[in-house]
């Protein structure tokens, strides 16, 4: 498998090299005349501007197409993606070429599409493919094409995906933070103190996290404090791999705060008190029908949790900060996050028309999120008390994780830590596999780094 990467790598390398002239409009781009006009065909861009262009065809890879997010669309509920397609289509006169592949598809998908020289202009960009994408020449850097002094990118997230010094990942919205939820039902029903109310009292760690899901574990009856996997390998609060200024990749798994986070795992579900078998897959399912006490969410997961329970009724749900990790001595609640945001790709026809398009998702994104307040959506299933403490806990930036973006990290990761550390049987030492692991890892980002070069 590696062997065919490395392959894929150098034909879109050599390609990437060939049709890249560097700098704004070097690629053959659509050509801006520095002019704007009015975005017409959707209220959520009434009084915003767009660049005239030559070249109005764009092209954007994802993995849901018109139809469906023209479905998603709902009146007390707009899709972002939707209006924005209707608005570039009412504008420009051309439709938005939305080209639809399975996720897990997509690198694939970009380094055949890059063979034939055939890329599409916008691609996905963040957390799940960073460094892998900047690094194999999939991508290229947005900084020519974006003004990224404007107040909405979101630069302490940007800042974090940069390659060789420079931006690849556009972002500008609120990262979608992971918190607790809990069964707001159960816990009344047992009178165990939630963890809103364990929060509000200056308790809620990891320690009294641990004792909570233990006092709602019932495993005759196939209960159990935590389920979910939102405590997987990519998820950790603490970044794994440190990218120096000179890029250099080194390994942070045998780091004290990593073994002391994955060590704390392994006691939570050796303890038998977090759910470990195939229905903790299936959490935003199970969970919302009444199974189990807790989990970690997203601000999306939740909203579509809420939605479902709109229709179906069930029980009470209440929201909470992820603990605060004292076994590091932590002062603040910090959370994991997914990062999903746009990159320009590197053999885009049209950069400067895919920068645009990319520019008036966010405008419109951005204002359907502020029409239900400072927390958008996810505002409107909280409470005011709620919303009081996920604006104080959202104020902490997070270390993001992109140990996807290293070869074959998670796969090792699997295959040498991951059965004993979220085992409820399995023993052994989290101090001396992560040493071990660490070795590992880095005999992996050495790799990556030596294909890139």
């Amino acid at each position: 498998m590696k062997r065919i990467i490395c392959l894929m790598m150098a034909v879109v390398l050599t390609l990437s090299l060939a049709a890249c002239g560097g700098g704004n409009g070097g690629n053959g781009g659509s050509g801006s005349n520095g002019n704007t006009i009015d975005a017409t065909g959707s209220k959520w861009v009434e009084g915003l501007k767009v660049p005239e262009l030559e070249n109005k065809k764009v092209s954007w890879l994802l993995n849901a197409g018109y139809e469906d997010h023209e479905q998603y669309d709902l009146e007390d509920a707009p899709d972002a993606f939707y209006q924005t397609w209707k608005a570039w289509e009412a504008t420009y006169g051309e439709k938005v070429d939305v080209q639809v592949v399975a996720w897990d598809n997509f690198t694939t998908h970009l380094t055949t599409s890059a063979a034939s020289g055939e890329m599409p202009d916008i691609v996905y960009g963040g957390t799940t493919w960073f460094p892998s994408w900047p690094a194999l020449g999939l991508v290229q850097p947005i900084d020519d094409y974006l003004d990224l002094s404007e107040e909405k990118w979101n630069m302490e997230i940007m800042d974090q995906l940069k390659w060789d010094g420079k931006h690849y990942v556009a972002y500008a919205q609120v990262p979608e933070y992971f918190y607790i939820c809990y069964n707001k039902t159960k816990f009344d029903l047992v009178g165990e103190t939630t963890p809103l109310e364990h929060w509000k009292n200056g308790t809620w760690n990891w320690t009294q996290f641990a004792e909570t899901a233990k006092n709602m574990t019932d495993t005759k009856s196939n209960e159990y404090g935590y389920t979910g996997w939102n405590l997987s390998f990519n998820k950790c609060i603490y970044s794994l791999v440190d990218i120096g200024e000179d890029g250099a990749l080194k390994s942070l798994v045998a780091t004290q705060k990593i073994k002391n986070w994955f060590s704390a795992i392994y006691d939570l579900y050796h303890a038998g008190v977090a759910r470990n078998d195939n229905d903790r897959a299936n959490f935003l399912t199970t969970f919302p029908a009444g199974k189990d006490a807790m989990i970690h969410i997203s601000q999306e997961e939740y909203i579509r949790m809420r939605k479902m329970l709109d229709i179906t009724g069930g029980d009470e749900f209440g929201i909470a900060p992820s603990p605060i990790f004292d076994p590091n001595e932590e002062t603040v609640s910090k959370m994991s996050t997914n990062i999903y945001g746009f990159s320009i790709s590197s053999q885009s026809k049209n950069p400067e028309g895919a920068a645009a398009l990319i520019n008036l998702y966010y405008n419109v994104h951005n204002k359907i999120e502020n029409s239900f307040g400072d927390l958008g959506q996810f505002g409107k299933y909280l409470t005011d008390e709620e919303k009081e403490i996920v604006r104080e806990v959202n104020k902490t930036v997070p270390e993001l994780n992109f140990v996807h973006g290293f070869g074959d990290a998670q796969e090792l990761w699997n295959e040498y830590c991951n059965d004993t550390i979220f085992s409820t049987t399995k023993e052994g030492s989290v101090s001396s596999l992560l040493d071990s692991f660490d070795s590992v890892l880095n005999a992996e980002l050495k790799e990556f780094s030596g294909t890139i070069k």
